[in-house]
């Protein structure tokens, strides 16, 4: 592992094994040091590199800073209940572990009531949305996730941020593997621009304007931090104007809000600090039974038929018609068949840097 070649590979259990090792160097029982390392392998082994192990860098700043982020000894609490709805209050805990709670609780509900709905405020960054809308197909339930961030996004033809990425996830289960939908708002996650700065790569599109509204090509001139006071931002879904649509990324980010940040009684993206170091953000959780519909087999039968029939439209030359979870199953099948990831140089360099300072070495 001394090299950091772009093409090195690790083994997924002995990453498993290290990053399990670190989140207990830091404080984190064995129950909640697993959670943590199941999201960041969830991301990873579908794919998602922007979500996975690139994230145990950012997640390093945030555990113990003095000015907040993550309290390792917090616990998320109910604070408001009914047989179908609840709000959390995270208390500043580690994103995966408050939000894995109040996924479970919105099933839970489901199981008994039909529907569960939960929001959580005053959490941390909770990796990938679809990790907790699949913890509700894995159960028979349809399930949603979506959360606010930092202020990063311009609402349209706006030169300053007030707008989280703010995904959106759905999962609902079909054959041969369930219906799997997650997607920043803006036009991309901030962690593909990450991803494009560290491979070196300009952005391929326009996802980003300075503050004269003009698209930023470089990765290394987008912002250091997100904050209202910052000149330029993210687009939201369908870029800059009203002719490419805009303005329903736009619409679809303050949905969003309203979900995490207004239901839940906390703070808007407009009012959480950079990476959430200073103020929480907020998350909302939703499971839903099919069966308050009819008989659940029959429901998801239809649906994974209907889902065949949308692959078998004839595609462009050199395409394929995917539906959403399609290309994250096919990288979930190579990358355990093979039993390997690959990892950039410089998340390499983090992980070795954070292990090292951590006592646990990354070897």
């Amino acid at each position: 592992m001394d090299s950091a070649k772009k093409d090195d590979v690790f083994a997924i259990e002995a990453l498993r094994d290290w990053a399990t090792r670190l989140y207990r160097a830091y404080g984190f029982d064995e129950r909640d040091a697993d959670r943590i390392v199941d999201s960041l392998f969830f991301a990873e082994l579908h794919g998602i590199a922007s979500h996975g192990l690139q994230r145990i860098g950012m997640y390093d700043m945030l555990i113990g800073n003095p000015n907040g982020g993550v309290d390792v000894n917090a616990k998320a609490e109910v604070v408001r209940e009914t047989p179908v709805s609840a709000v959390v209050d995270g208390h500043h805990a580690m994103g995966q572990i408050t939000s894995a709670m109040a996924m479970e609780l919105a099933i839970n509900k489901a199981r008994t009531s039909g529907i569960g709905i939960v929001t959580v405020r005053e959490s941390n960054h909770f990796g990938a949305a679809g990790y907790y809308t699949n913890m509700a197909a894995e159960a028979g339930l349809l399930g949603f996730a979506s959360t606010n961030t930092g202020p990063i996004v311009l609402p349209l033809y706006a030169t300053h941020p007030f707008l989280g990425t703010n995904p959106i996830a759905f999962s609902m289960p079909a054959k041969p593997h369930p219906f799997f939908f997650d997607a920043a708002t803006s036009i991309v996650s901030h962690g593909k621009i990450e991803v494009c700065k560290k491979e070196g790569r300009q952005l391929p599109e326009a996802w980003m304007v300075d503050g004269h509204y003009q698209p930023i090509w470089d990765p290394k001139q987008v912002p250091a931090r997100p904050g209202l006071d910052v000149d330029g931002g993210m687009l939201p879904v369908g870029g800059m104007s009203e002719e490419t649509g805009g303005h329903k990324g736009y619409g679809f980010s303050i949905l969003a809000e309203i979900f995490c940040g207004i239901l839940s009684q906390g703070n808007t993206s407009s009012e959480v600090d950079g990476l959430g170091i200073r103020h929480g953000v907020g998350h909302c959780f939703a499971a839903i039974d099919p069966g308050l519909f009819g008989d659940p087999d029959v429901i998801i039968d239809r649906f994974s038929d209907y889902l065949e029939q949308i692959r078998r439209v004839p595609a462009a030359p050199g395409h394929r018609v995917y539906v959403h979870g399609d290309k994250e199953e096919i990288a979930y099948q190579a990358i355990t068949a093979e039993g390997v990831v690959r990892l950039d140089p410089e998340t390499v360099a983090s992980m070795r840097s954070v292990g090292d300072r951590m006592g646990v070495a990354f070897r």
